[in-house]
């Protein structure tokens, strides 16, 4: 078989398991793809990471993967003010918790803090002391995460 042939006999048996509702047919497809990420994981160990954080999206309701994360706030204007391993040392300094199952994940936490640093900065310093803006900003970054009508989605808003 091609590429292509191979491509599509994949779709039509994973199409074929996702619709059957046969759990047994749901077992086999995870034992082959476990025996697949196994390979992978062992021989291609970069793609393997890049693929279980895609996987790790099952957990959350708000998340991105690292490297979304890293375009989104590189791409802010004005200039986001936390890298991620400042951001996360205020944050354990702090005591904050870094995520959330299952509103939200670290990387969706830290770009919506930049997000609204980059966004409200100076509306915010205007009401709030550079001693409380962290915990502000942190604060309000977690009421749109947990929201309780779930409108607010990291990666529409972003979209992705």
């Amino acid at each position: 078989m091609n590429e292509q042939d191979l491509k599509q006999r994949y779709e039509e048996l994973y199409d074929h398991m996702a619709t059957s509702r046969n759990t047994q047919n749901m077992k086999t497809f995870g034992h082959v793809m476990t025996e697949m990420y196994d390979w992978f994981a062992e021989n291609k160990p970069a793609a393997a990471e890049e693929w279980l954080m895609k996987l790790e999206s099952i957990k959350w309701k708000n998340y991105l993967i690292p490297m979304e994360a890293e375009e989104i706030v590189a791409g802010m204007k004005p200039k986001a003010p936390w890298s991620r391993d400042l951001w996360r040392n205020a944050m354990e300094r702090k005591g904050y918790e870094l995520e959330r199952e299952p509103c939200y994940n670290r990387c969706a936490l830290w770009v919506v803090m930049n997000m609204i640093m980059s966004d409200s900065s100076s509306t915010l310093a205007r009401y709030i002391g550079d001693d409380d803006m962290f915990s502000a900003v942190h604060e309000l970054a977690v009421d749109k995460l947990t929201d309780k009508d779930g409108r607010f989605n990291v990666r529409h808003y972003f979209s992705l």
